[in-house]
């Protein structure tokens, strides 16, 4: 495994752990993770022994942000009107990770988890913008934004119930 794909299964596997977190402490009926895979990136299972998978994105304002999560580059803040294109970039995630999922078994449901990794834009400001989400069209069970706000904390909302409070920590 070349040290990209390692660096990109130890984001996964991070975040699969953080969204159950959450999602148990929020959720009368727990999750338990069974495995890291591909095509989704995760098998998780409920008390009823249902499997679920669960497909992870991880979402960086632009390609130099990400340089800059991986401690290659340096990053000059942008202004205030990159929002929208943040937003456009979550939409267009959403939208690929659409379209792989056609690729994937349909043996059971599959769930979407996109970790929002910006230093730029919190769940505040996605939410702030929640008119110009694009929801998905059904493919995915259950849509989740995992961000934080600014704080050491994460937070969790489903796209689906976006009108509903956020989970957090």
């Amino acid at each position: 495994m070349s040290k990209h794909e390692a660096e990109k299964k130890g984001l996964e596997q991070t975040a699969i752990d953080i969204f159950v977190e959450l999602y148990n402490r929020n959720h009368e009926h727990p999750l338990r993770f069974v495995q890291q895979q591909e095509k989704p990136d995760a098998l998780l299972e409920d008390v009823e022994q249902n499997l679920v998978g669960l497909e992870v994105t991880h979402l960086f304002y632009d390609s130099e942000e990400a340089r800059l999560m991986m401690s290659r580059s340096e990053l000059t803040l942008p202004g205030t009107e990159v929002l929208d294109q943040f937003i456009k970039v979550i939409n267009d995630r959403v939208r690929g990770k659409e379209e792989k999922y056609r690729e994937y078994s349909h043996e059971y449901p599959c769930m979407l988890l996109i970790r929002n990794v910006s230093l730029l834009f919190g769940m505040s400001d996605v939410l702030g913008r929640k008119k110009k989400l694009m929801l998905p069209r059904g493919q995915f069970r259950e849509v989740w934004l995992l961000s934080r706000d600014f704080t050491p904390d994460w937070l969790l909302v489903n796209l689906y119930e976006i009108d509903g409070g956020c989970y957090h920590v």
